[in-house]
């Protein structure tokens, strides 16, 4: 088996290029998410109503509706109404935290790139991630999608790794810790956590370990207890209209499909991911990026399957939970909501990149590479300097930073007189 996630204390020297190129994306992510922050553009839509949350109210304050149909976890605003009690400007102190969660996630990509990926597909992932630009404008916005992120990240890298018969002490109280913690302050990591606690269940029960499997079941009794408590204060917080519901209607899939446009969509929703919050641009239409994402995305499925089973696992349960979820309208499977959902589609392509080298040549692997990373940093050069006095969010039916695939499919099955111009 590969290593897959200790690193090396001595880098060989054939592998320098590659360590030099991965730490060159971290640098380049770090930089451009700094650089969001500081530009301090106008407050959002959404921001500014949560900001009424926020702005002079208790930080242990959950015994009102959030106001203008908000709903964050109840870490994520006691944090922000901390920071907000800071002798700094309005938006840069409501950003901050989402600002500290987009720098940590840019510098977990490459340990939990180096425990899941193929070594040459380690910077393919960490230039994805550093170049999507929904995750730049996120991580410098004040809602709680950068937190999910960085929790979804951490999750999925603390989980049990494939050399590891029995997991430390250590590993034990990390894991036991992020599963308490994380659902306060953030709602999608629970679909991350239930993937690592049955991958860590399982494991030991086919090692025949039932004391370990044991601790593991309790560790994740205490998950369920934590994430219980938080959904009773979400729930006691969040407003009895049905607004939220109806504005994110669209979201809830039809699972199961009864017509064939009931599959199509379904399909289409998954393939989106890659485009949005994924960010994935290419010289193509997105159609054809989608398309060709996805067909990668497979291989990589086969490729890290072959060699790490539950690997494979941890990185597709979590958006079979997601889209659970959504079948019983629980939670919205679209944009900005799955953004913990991103390290899966962002490491399978790379790991089918990378994949796609072994099976032909190297050359391949690095022209799709250039593909798609070429196709991302066009797009942040096009909105962080062509366009950056245009960079404010426009107002999008679905909430969205800009069009992404199920727009276009949209717009082009339109009649052409009515189409977008």
């Amino acid at each position: 088996m590969m290593e897959s996630g200790a690193d090396a204390v001595a880098v060989p020297p054939n592998r320098r290029p590659r360590e030099r190129l991965t730490w060159l994306a971290v640098g380049v992510g770090l930089a451009l998410r700094v650089w969001e922050y500081s530009s301090l553009r106008e407050l959002y839509m959404d921001e500014a109503a949560l900001l009424k949350n926020l702005v002079g109210v208790p930080i242990l304050d959950f015994g009102h509706v959030l106001s203008q149909d908000q709903l964050a976890p109840p870490g994520f605003l006691v944090v922000e109404r901390t920071i907000l009690r800071l002798p700094l400007d309005l938006l840069a102190a409501g950003r901050l935290f989402p600002l500290l969660c987009g720098l940590a996630a840019m510098l977990l990509v490459v340990p939990l790139a180096r425990r899941y990926v193929d070594p040459r597909a380690v910077p393919i992932a960490a230039w994805l991630l550093a170049l999507s630009d929904h995750l730049i404008y996120y991580s410098a916005e004040i809602k709680q999608y950068s937190c999910d992120l960085v929790l979804a990240m951490a999750a999925l890298r603390l989980a049990i790794p494939p050399e590891v018969d029995r997991p430390s002490p250590r590993l034990v109280w990390a894991l036991a810790i992020l599963g308490v913690v994380a659902p306060w302050f953030s709602y999608p990591v629970v679909f991350v956590l239930a993937a690592v606690g049955f991958h860590w269940i399982g494991r030991r029960a086919l090692a025949r370990d039932w004391r370990g499997a044991g601790l593991a079941v309790g560790v994740c009794g205490a998950w369920l207890i934590s994430f219980v408590g938080c959904f009773a204060v979400s729930h006691m917080i969040v407003s009895k209209r049905d607004f939220l519901w109806v504005w994110w209607n669209f979201a809830f899939l039809p699972i199961p499909p009864r017509s064939t446009t009931d599959v199509r969509f379904v399909a289409e929703t998954l393939a989106n991911v890659f485009i949005n919050p994924g960010s994935l641009l290419t010289p193509f239409s997105l159609p054809v990026t989608a398309a060709l994402a996805c067909g990668l995305a497979l291989i990589g499925c086969g490729s890290l399957g072959r060699r790490w089973p539950g690997g494979l696992f941890l990185l597709l349960a979590p958006l079979v939970f997601a889209l659970a979820a959504s079948a019983l309208r629980q939670y919205p499977f679209h944009g900005r909501l799955i953004l913990a959902l991103v390290p899966t589609y962002h490491l399978l392509l790379a790991e089918g990149i990378a994949a796609v080298g072994r099976f032909t040549h190297l050359g391949a692997t690095l022209f799709l590479a250039i593909v798609f990373i070429g196709g991302q940093a066009s797009d942040i050069a096009w909105n962080q300097f062509v366009m950056s006095n245009s960079r404010n969010r426009p107002f999008d039916t679905h909430g969205d930073l800009k069009n992404d695939l199920l727009d276009y499919l949209d717009d082009h099955r339109r009649p052409k007189d009515e189409r977008r111009r």
